[in-house]
């Protein structure tokens, strides 16, 4: 039993009880203009605030609002500025700024543990 026991401590110090902030699935999200890879990183619902909408939405409603968004603002880059390690809650933070037709938006991530991973709770996109 004891064996049982190690071989499962191991396997969660591995592969972690929660997962990590997926930096790169949000650098890929925001320069390829993925509205739905960047929602699906969130829980049932998200806070998000985009110009011209503020408030929390079902992921489905908030992917078509995203995704508005980037169909006003096509192929800009995404710079990180900042990027915070975990709490011991589990919150973290990563700020960036999506660069579109000479303009900066300032993009802020929130995310929280989950039961078993870590979710995507609100999005900011604001202009600088």
């Amino acid at each position: 039993m004891n064996i049982f026991y190690s071989f499962f401590a191991a396997a969660l110090i591995t592969f972690g009880l929660g997962g990590d902030i997926p930096y790169s699935t949000i650098q890929r999200g925001m320069e390829s203009n993925d509205a739905h890879a960047l929602i699906q990183l969130g829980r049932d619902k998200i806070l998000l605030q985009v110009p011209g909408s503020d408030g929390a939405y079902p992921l489905a409603q908030a992917e078509m609002i995203l995704q508005s968004f980037f169909q006003k603002n096509p192929k800009g880059s995404f710079i990180f500025r900042y990027k915070n390690t975990k709490t011991a809650e589990g919150a973290g933070t990563v700020i960036g700024s999506y660069i579109c037709k000479g303009t900066s938006y300032r993009s802020t991530f929130q995310f929280r543990n989950g039961k078993y991973e870590t979710k995507l709770e609100s999005l900011s996109i604001v202009k600088e």
